[in-house]
């Protein structure tokens, strides 16, 4: 990037994409298998953006624990809760334009690449 080019760097988790539905549902799922406290799907949203670690722990897990419900997490994340995500509506056009405009465009987030994608 030269220092001419201008850039746009955004979110991925609840800026480009309406991703609670799967992360939510996922933490929820974790959570069961943990034989955690059960939390309905409205008291997860803090899940959306930070790192599922972070999350986990404030919850009360001990990091053991977390690293354990991130295994569970991602389990089902993998096979279920990325389906479950949407792009809002509109951001394809935007990024478009942003483009057409000799943006360049970025994305940030703490989700594996894999699942970014």
């Amino acid at each position: 990037m030269t220092s001419m080019e201008k850039m746009v760097l955004f979110d991925f988790d609840g800026t480009l994409a309406d991703t609670g539905p799967g992360i939510t549902k996922s933490a929820q799922y974790a959570l069961d298998q943990m034989s955690w406290q059960h939390y309905n799907l409205d008291q997860l949203g803090f899940f959306v953006g930070p790192p599922l670690n972070d999350s986990f722990v404030h919850l009360g897990m001990s990091e053991e624990q977390a690293v354990q419900a991130v295994r569970w997490f991602r389990k089902r994340y993998e096979s279920i809760g990325k389906f479950e995500s949407s792009i809002y509506p509109g951001i394809p056009e935007m990024l478009h334009t942003l483009k057409q405009r000799g943006l360049r465009i970025g994305m940030a987030t703490s989700k594996p690449e894999k699942f970014a994608r």
